[in-house]
């Protein structure tokens, strides 16, 4: 089924570095309630990695608490790698705790029932990104019954599942497919990949001119998942979370790799640059020797 309908215009505009001075402030006068709390979905017992590169990417760009439902053979592994989550019951992720969810990082599609289940009392903002996705492009009545604001961050495998299009007309048409999605379904979506494209619900595509192969890695898409869900979490509202998590996670990738070269670059060499990005907003390509 083709998800898209062509009717919608379509203008891409660039990601600029002013995009940051959308930020919201962070006061001296504040406790980790002041940043929010992000409820995390993710993580399956062949892809516990993907958890842990997703809360990285939330923590180090600011939240205030960090949530992870997980199976508990998936707890055991990332308790031992991240000392700052609260581990929740994956029923417990719709009471009304978070100012933001994020679900898929890893997840695998054993949890489809569950994701089913879960996702109508879901009623803050929303990241759905990998597995997520993947059950979403199964069931597109169910996608568009969602209450709560949400953003999807599809790789263009993932966007073909959503709009049955080939990876061909995908790759010929990005911005164009985005725009028409996001306005058909009423969301936020970040089409991952060279010039990432953001297009919102009201039809607008923006593209983000940061980033190279150096996050060409499995792993990149979880951390910024993460970071958008943490933007998400602080109160910034779905169009900028979107659009300054690319960009500074592009941006982190630049720095990165002047540092490491673009086959060094690890996802998880990612998140703790993402903090000095957004403290010091005109961080620049030179400065990548002081990483």
């Amino acid at each position: 089924m083709n998800a898209v309908n062509a009717s919608v215009p379509c203008s891409p505009e660039k990601i600029t570095p002013s995009v940051l001075e959308r930020l919201l402030p962070r006061p001296e006068d504040s406790h980790k309630g002041t940043f929010g709390t992000l409820t995390m979905l993710c993580g399956s017992p062949m892809m516990p990695g993907a958890a842990a590169l997703a809360a990285y990417g939330a923590l180090r760009s600011g939240v205030g608490l960090v949530r992870i439902a997980c199976p508990a053979e998936v707890r055991t592994v990332l308790q031992a790698r991240l000392a700052e989550p609260v581990w929740i019951q994956p029923e417990s992720c719709a009471d009304g705790k978070s100012t933001a969810f994020l679900a898929g990082c890893g997840l695998g599609r054993s949890s489809d029932g569950l994701l089913r289940s879960l996702l109508p009392r879901i009623t803050c903002p929303s990241v759905f990104d990998a597995d997520a996705i993947r059950f979403l492009a199964s069931d597109l009545p169910f996608l568009r019954s969602l209450g709560a604001p949400f953003i999807l961050t599809p790789h263009p495998g993932e966007f073909s599942a959503l709009t049955g299009l080939s990876a061909e007309e995908i790759r010929s048409s990005r911005e164009r497919l985005a725009s028409e999605f996001a306005s058909s379904f009423r969301c936020t979506l970040v089409l991952k990949g060279h010039r990432t494209v953001v297009a919102l619900p009201d039809g607008r595509t923006f593209v983000n001119e940061t980033g190279s192969s150096a996050l060409a890695k499995g792993g990149s898409g979880d951390v910024l998942a993460g970071l958008i869900a943490s933007l998400l979490a602080q109160g910034q509202d779905c169009a900028d979370a979107a659009m300054i998590g690319v960009y500074v996670h592009g941006l982190a990738g630049d720095l990165l790799e002047k540092k490491y070269g673009p086959r060094g670059v690890l996802p998880s060499d990612l998140p703790a640059v993402f903090g000095r990005i957004l403290n010091h907003p005109k961080t620049t390509e030179s400065e990548a020797e002081c990483l």
